[in-house]
């Protein structure tokens, strides 16, 4: 939700149209749900991610221990991720459901080809189950 919008709802609060409880879920729906992602070899934490349809994530990604990536190639996501470095933030509000790949798209070791792990995404709220 924008500031004006959020900025109108206040305007009908204090005229009284509006009850407190709509504006603190519109307050809500404005900020994405935080989702921490670890990569290590060979493994991203979780290993499966579940969102629902037009839910605004924010993947904050981090490398426990050297030079990884993560890409979701059908969300046209890919960012590199040093060991120590902060954490990588990723935005999201995907629009259609699927499973899609996480990948590991920096060579890491013997065991990169089987770090994987998936973003869910399911209609309706199926992802408010965290």
């Amino acid at each position: 939700m924008s500031l004006n919008k959020y900025a109108f709802f206040c305007a009908l609060l204090t005229s009284g149209l509006v009850p407190a409880s709509q504006i603190a879920s519109a307050r809500q729906a404005a900020e994405p749900r935080v989702i921490e992602v670890v990569a290590r070899r060979y493994a991203f934490e979780p290993a499966e991610i579940q969102v629902a349809v037009g839910e605004a994530v924010r993947l904050m990604v981090r490398s426990a221990d050297g030079l990884h990536g993560i890409e979701i190639k059908q969300l046209k996501v890919r960012k590199e991720l040093e060991r120590g470095a902060e954490p990588v933030a990723i935005d999201l509000t995907p629009d259609t459901a699927g499973r899609f790949p996480i990948l590991c798209s920096e060579f890491c070791g013997d065991g990169h080809e089987d770090m994987k792990g998936a973003l869910v995404v399911v209609a309706g709220d199926g992802g408010a189950a965290r």
